[in-house]
């Protein structure tokens, strides 16, 4: 009988020690996006707990994802690939948004579309941290101090609304070349989610 998600999780997560377990729930808490997961929840949460939490808030699909940027961003890299491979494997029913069809990059599938705008619903949902990302776009000159400002006022400040916002204006500007920049950018914040996207 396959493995159900939960139990890729529960596994994942009881392979971690104490302290990397706690490191988890806390940044957990302190992600940006919505939904959010209050701390009072998952503070004394054992595996088990911690992926019933993860699975009722983000659904069994988001759980993975969160998952795989949480052990990221805790340095738990191993983990997060140990993920990454659960999801691309055939009996795994976990989608990662716009996947493409075969691994042969993007050129390939899709000449005459950027990478960045083929996966422009993935990246806006998936993306986590666009702060950093909004500061090497200005340091890059590819976007203005005032973007900058208009981005990180954007409706409401959700993660999401950042990323529309800049899909909206200074990536449909910029061209190809302020896209590939753009891609870079990303591939050094987020490796992950862009091996991911390009089914690597």
């Amino acid at each position: 009988m396959s493995k159900t998600v939960g139990d890729i999780l529960i596994g994942v997560l009881d392979d971690l020690g104490e302290a990397e377990l706690k490191k988890f729930r806390r940044k957990l808490c302190d992600r940006k996006q919505e939904p959010k997961v209050r701390r009072g929840i998952v503070e004394k949460a054992d595996p088990v707990d911690l992926v019933d939490i993860l699975t009722r808030t983000f659904t069994e699909d988001g759980a993975v994802n969160v998952a795989i940027e949480v052990l990221v961003a805790i340095d738990c890299q191993n983990v997060a690939k140990e993920l990454m491979e659960f999801k691309k494997s055939p009996g795994s029913c976990v989608t990662s948004g716009d996947r493409m069809e075969s691994a042969t990059g993007p050129t390939k599938m899709n000449q005459d579309k950027h990478f960045v705008d083929h996966h422009r619903t993935a990246l806006i949902d998936r993306v986590s941290q666009v702060e950093p990302l909004l500061d090497r776009l200005l340091d890059k000159g590819i976007i203005t101090p005032n973007t900058y400002s208009d981005v990180m006022v954007a409706r409401n400040r959700t993660t999401q609304n950042r990323m529309r916002e800049l899909y909206d204006g200074p990536l449909k500007a910029c061209g190809p070349k302020g896209k590939d920049i753009f891609l870079d950018i990303l591939m050094k914040l987020e490796p992950f989610l862009i091996s991911d996207l390009k089914g690597e």
